[in-house]
């Protein structure tokens, strides 16, 4: 095995390269030289990789790419990868950044809506086997006016919630086909925007 040293990379840097390394290193939140050079050799290997998976129209593993690094807020990889040149690029990629945000909320809201939806017919269904196990220990039928004036109420309640939900999807599928005439009547994502 060969000693440490003959592994280490040494570089001079002007001043200027100096401070634009030092801004290299905040921007990925790490103290030393070594990991921000591991960091920025994993990058550039990305980016190669995601090139070279372009033009081998393998742009699945792009778009999912793209995703990653927009989830974990590596925008200036991102903008990389869509290959800026020209603010028309520029003010596509903001279009989409706007639009998967727009949806990330719109999907949110219509989780919430499923999980009030199931939370309403697992209270129903907890109180209908109370009723029941209830009815057989009296040995009685489960003819209580209450109890089905009850369950009839969750059920129109929950078809409310349903409704909503419903609409919420509608209202994900009008944004999302809306946001492709605002992009110039086509959809902006790496199918049509990246490395060309």
């Amino acid at each position: 095995m060969k000693p440490l040293k003959d592994k280490l990379i040494q570089a001079r840097l002007s001043e200027d390269e100096l401070a634009d390394f030092e801004e290299v290193k905040r921007e990925f939140g790490v103290a030393g030289n070594s990991k921000a050079m591991r960091q920025m050799i994993q990058d550039e290997k990305m980016l190669m990789k995601a090139k070279n998976d372009w033009h081998n129209d393998n742009r699945d593993a792009v778009t999912a790419l793209v995703q990653q690094l927009n989830d974990q807020g590596r925008l200036p990889l991102v903008q990389a990868l869509y290959g800026l040149t020209n603010t028309k690029s520029s003010s596509e990629l903001s279009i989409v950044r706007d639009q998967y945000a727009d949806i990330q909320q719109q999907l949110q809201a219509i989780m919430y809506t499923i999980t009030k939806s199931g939370n309403n017919l697992n209270q129903i269904a907890h109180v209908l086997n109370a009723a029941k196990q209830q009815a057989e220990q009296e040995d009685d039928d489960l003819t209580d006016d209450d109890l089905w004036r009850w369950v009839a109420k969750q059920l129109v309640e929950n078809s409310r919630v349903l409704v909503e939900l419903q609409q919420e999807i509608i209202n994900l599928k009008n944004d999302t086909g809306s946001s492709n005439q605002k992009a110039g009547g086509t959809v902006v994502s790496p199918g049509n925007s990246l490395m060309s």
